[in-house]
């Protein structure tokens, strides 16, 4: 027999025992879906995260009160908050610091304002930040329209701000709302610039939700000493990250007047070790799509070898005929063994399908892009044959095995 008859003998038992053939199919196909869904899904979260914090540059990293307190589990799982960065402190390691990089430093003033104007207003959802001048070239942020604060303006106490996209939307009615006013809490403001969109991907729609103020103002009418600010450092060269970066510690401790001895009591980090961070705590959730592929395949393998049996059992007589006129063990062997791959490889392409559009749904609802998970579909397919393979070999060569005059003689 060819292989070409196999495979038409193949898809003729399937045929006629397709409820039993589905169950196991479907059984495989859950196992792909959660490799193929889950996975995709997490590929596609890893990308944006990448693209997301590279952004702020690679030479980039930031001093600030606290740790990030991303780990899932573990000791440092907590995060942990030191002394408050006060400005005096700020504005003094930016001055001293300026000569190795860009410095730039920012304070949290409200994270639930309300903005008006006369045409329109938001909910309390706005994130009022103060910023110096440094601020747009260093966080990754692009003018849409309008200009940034100056260095005078930064540190000045001038009632001036720069307004996400969304908030332009919501307070103005026309495309330009450059010297328009606008109230914050109660306080105005003169719109001298708009920020272009950033977009909705993963919750960060708040990046268009947030309002820039000069981080003289803030200090002057929001930011108390119990407040802390953020600073951020970029180094001229890639390179030379690391030495910046310990130049930068050794400086920032002359300013709290550290001794030697005495740990930092502020936090040093690269700005990408966040995503880092959380890319690494997605492996987690990687090693549990795993798990529950291979603990669901592996049941779909022995309910495979099951259904095989039976139905070697079931075509006993049938075997004996096809022995008896002149099939050999081999023909037998190949015959079910085939039968078993293309259960599999059903389940596997099912299972793909279904995994696939998991992946897009989860892209679409956080608003990242889908990446076709072709590797885990090679996978997939792959771990589909080898599993047909072993599951079907069994039963293959049981059948194959059978005495022909005993199997004519079955009932």
């Amino acid at each position: 027999m060819t292989i070409k008859d196999n495979i038409w003998l193949a898809f003729q038992n399937i045929k006629a025992n397709f409820l039993r053939t589905a169950i196991t199919a479907l059984i495989i196909a859950i196992g792909i879906l959660a490799l193929v869904g889950i996975l995709s899904s997490i590929d596609g979260i890893k990308s944006f995260l990448s693209n997301s914090f590279n952004r702020l540059g690679s030479n980039t990293f930031n001093i600030k009160n606290s740790n990030a307190g991303l780990n899932f589990g573990g000791p440092n799982a907590k995060r942990i908050y030191y002394k408050p960065i006060s400005y005096k402190e700020a504005l003094n390691f930016k001055e001293r610091f300026s000569g190795e990089g860009l410095i730039s430093f920012s304070s949290n003033v409200a994270f639930d304002a309300k903005c008006k104007s006369k045409y329109g207003e938001t909910n309390a959802n706005v994130f009022v930040l103060g910023v110096d001048e440094n601020y747009l070239s260093i966080s990754g942020y692009d003018i849409k329209a309008g200009r940034f604060f100056t260095s005078f303006e930064a540190q000045a106490g001038k009632s001036i701000a720069i307004i996400g996209s969304e908030i332009a939307k919501n307070l103005f009615s026309f495309p330009n709302p450059i010297d328009s006013l606008i109230k914050i809490n109660g306080i105005k403001y003169k719109v001298i610039g708009v920020l272009k969109e950033k977009g909705s991907s993963l919750g960060m729609g708040a990046a268009d939700r947030q309002v820039f103020i000069p981080v003289g103002f803030a200090r002057t009418n929001f930011v108390s000493d119990n407040n802390s600010h953020i600073i951020i450092c970029a180094a001229l060269e890639v390179e030379k990250l690391d030495y910046v970066m310990n130049e930068a510690m050794l400086t920032f401790r002359q300013i709290r007047n550290l001794k030697s001895k005495m740990p930092n009591n502020f936090e040093i980090a690269k700005s990408d070790s966040l995503a880092t961070k959380l890319i690494d705590n997605l492996s987690m959730v990687s090693l549990a799509a795993y798990i529950i592929a291979i603990i669901t395949l592996f049941g779909a393998g022995i309910g495979l070898m099951n259904i095989m049996l039976v139905s070697v059992t079931e075509r006993t007589k049938e075997i004996g005929t096809a022995k008896a006129i002149g099939a050999k063990s081999s023909d037998i062997r190949k015959q079910f063994l085939i039968e078993a791959i293309i259960v599999c490889q059903f389940g596997g392409i099912i299972g793909i399908i279904l995994g696939s559009f998991v992946g897009f749904g989860v892209a679409k609802g956080l608003g990242i892009a889908f990446i076709m998970p072709w590797n885990w579909v090679i996978i997939a397919f792959i771990v589909c044959f080898v599993i047909g393979v072993f599951c079907g070999a069994y039963p293959a060569a049981k059948a194959a095995k059978l005495n022909p005059i005993d199997s004519l003689r079955y009932e």
